[in-house]
């Protein structure tokens, strides 16, 4: 009876780790057992999933019960896409295996399930982090061809000052200003690279408050900017990479204190969702116009006149790389929230 009891123990713990949401039903219908995850994609607390019979879930009869005849019929999985009411009468589309274990009466079907909006969400993700990559290949080698002969306008640049020390101020003040020119150039080559060589975070369990808490003190806002940390008590920990992050959250806040034209506010708040761990980047500038938040993680793309466009590109990739999402909102004239999603 004890080993029937630690068995049983470890199957519940095995089903709180699933990712992808089970049911498991008698051979009539009857929902018997459910995982965590059946029931955040379908809204409902397993009292209120268990004892139902899975075809009240489906409002679609025709779909599941022609997956229950191939399943019934022939002892192989069958995966089909198929709709499910969720809480709410909400309706989600979800992609459903259904497998049959045992035979008659005593026959269990393992339904397991994934919302399609999530599959389409890491579908996204993948595609977006090659994309990421050709542009990074392709901003690398560029930043080399172009590296090389501006250290040598700038090595001969420095000679000609010298040559030119006898010679006229406004003559002196004219390479000065092009070494300037030179050495933002330089910069924006460095950031190029800095992009091209996306590195592989180093996760390790900790607190996002000691991230916070570390950038908060080096940062220095303008003085017309009052930049506030909220952080909620006793946050919990996720795996993060503590560097990466901090230089998220840099990018995030120097955009919000750049987007404030006079006095205004930029305020990093945290809390937990769900099964997330959430961070918001909140400021009162002057918001973002709905066309340029659809272009606003797009390598390359700014509106500033000295922008590279690539600090929210690298930004998101951060989030992404720590299997998080990062969303924005904003109003024009009332300001623009980032907010980052961290797996708990």
């Amino acid at each position: 009876m004890q080993d029937r009891l630690e068995e049983l123990l470890a199957i519940k713990q095995c089903l709180g780790c699933l990712h992808e949401g089970m049911l498991v039903t008698s051979s009539s219908g009857i929902i018997v057992e459910t995982s965590p995850a059946a029931e955040h994609i379908l809204e409902s607390p397993s009292i209120g999933l268990k004892g139902r019979n899975i075809r009240e879930l489906c409002p679609v009869h025709e779909t599941y019960e022609e997956i229950l005849k191939h399943v019934t019929a022939d002892s192989r999985c069958l995966n089909r896409s198929i709709i499910v009411w969720a809480g709410n009468g909400k309706r989600k589309l979800v992609n459903m295996s259904v497998q049959r274990a045992g035979e008659g009466a005593d026959a269990r079907f393992v339904h397991v399930f994934q919302d399609c909006a999530d599959l389409r969400s890491m579908e996204e993700r993948l595609l977006q982090s090659e994309r990421l990559a050709t542009i990074g290949r392709f901003a690398s080698q560029i930043a080399h061809e172009i590296r090389n002969p501006l250290s040598s306008i700038s090595l001969n640049i420095e000679l000609l000052e010298d040559e030119l020390q006898d010679s006229s101020t406004e003559a002196r003040n004219l390479l000065r200003s092009i070494l300037r020119e030179l050495d933002r150039l330089n910069d924006i080559v460095g950031e190029y690279l800095q992009f091209s060589r996306f590195p592989k975070p180093q996760l390790k369990r900790g607190r996002i408050d000691d991230v916070i808490l570390d950038f908060a003190k080096g940062f220095k806002p303008p003085a017309s900017v009052d930049f506030q940390v909220g952080l909620m008590d006793d946050s919990p920990e996720v795996w993060l990479d503590d560097r990466l992050l901090r230089q998220a959250l840099e990018n995030l806040v120097r955009n919000g204190a750049e987007a404030i034209s006079g006095q205004g506010v930029v305020r990093i708040e945290t809390d937990v969702v769900d099964r997330f761990l959430v961070i918001r980047v909140r400021d009162t500038g002057a918001g973002i116009p709905a066309e340029i938040r659809e272009r606003l993680f797009e390598p390359f793309f700014t509106t500033k006149p000295q922008g590279t466009g690539l600090g929210l590109a690298t930004t998101q990739q951060i989030i992404f790389e720590h299997n998080g999402h990062l969303l924005v909102d904003s109003t024009p004239e009332k300001g623009t929230t980032f907010t980052a999603l961290l797996p708990l």
